[in-house]
């Protein structure tokens, strides 16, 4: 009996051996992955798509506008240029440089940083903002061609977008103090020219004057 199952023993291991040689080995076990780091207390959930928490590009929206109410406008204008890096295409964090280039005392790049604002994405409200603040900066630039013509912009599109807030009672009533303001110039301008012709007729009185008393002397 032994006789017989010894050959058929030496059978099946001369069958299993080549397959087993053929099979991958065993990898090792993998290292445990490490969980994830708890937060501290007070800190704030953070999430990169910004759906379960803070992403990278509203924390340092909320960093620069701390250091704005903060009075340190380096300080913000760093930050909102910082998430303007990470995104681009925000209208966002051209607003709020705008804003913060406005307070340092540099319109022309406000300007710069509105006008880029409204070719990216924002909702209506946002857009709406970025519109006002353009018009009002028009005015304090007593550039009152452009002025007049950024109120237009904004009130159209408060009229186009129903559902944004706005102050289109506000455009109106600018735009009239605008044409008010364009009338006293002009008629100002009149005003100077005629005081400027008679001080030329005075001075040019003078000089005759002046000649004949050289003269009779």
């Amino acid at each position: 009996m032994r006789a017989r199952v010894f050959p058929v023993f030496l059978a099946l291991a001369s069958m299993v051996a080549p397959a087993l040689a053929q099979q991958p080995p065993t990898p090792p076990p993998s290292a445990p992955s490490k969980p994830a780091a708890a937060r501290k207390p007070g800190e704030p959930r953070r999430d990169p798509a910004g759906q379960t928490g803070i992403s990278p590009y509203m924390e340092l929206i909320v960093k620069g506008q701390a250091a704005f109410v903060a009075r340190d406008i380096p300080g913000a204008v760093t930050a909102f240029q910082d998430a303007i890096k990470l995104d681009p295409n925000n209208m966002l964090g051209f607003y709020r440089l705008g804003e913060a280039m406005l307070e340092s005392g540099k319109p022309e790049e406000s300007d710069s940083a509105w006008t880029t604002a409204l070719g990216k994405k924002g909702g209506a409200d946002l857009h709406a903002k970025v519109l006002f603040c353009l018009a009002d900066l028009r005015e304090r630039q007593r550039n009152w061609p452009a002025a007049k013509e950024a109120w237009t912009a904004y009130t159209t599109f408060l009229t186009n977008n129903p559902k944004a807030h706005g102050y289109p009672a506000t455009a109106e009533e600018r735009q009239k103090r605008i044409d008010q303001r364009i009338k006293d110039e002009k008629d100002y301008a009149a005003v100077r020219e005629r005081i400027k012709q008679r001080e030329e007729e005075r001075t040019k009185e003078a000089e005759e004057n002046a000649k004949k008393d050289t003269k009779n002397r």
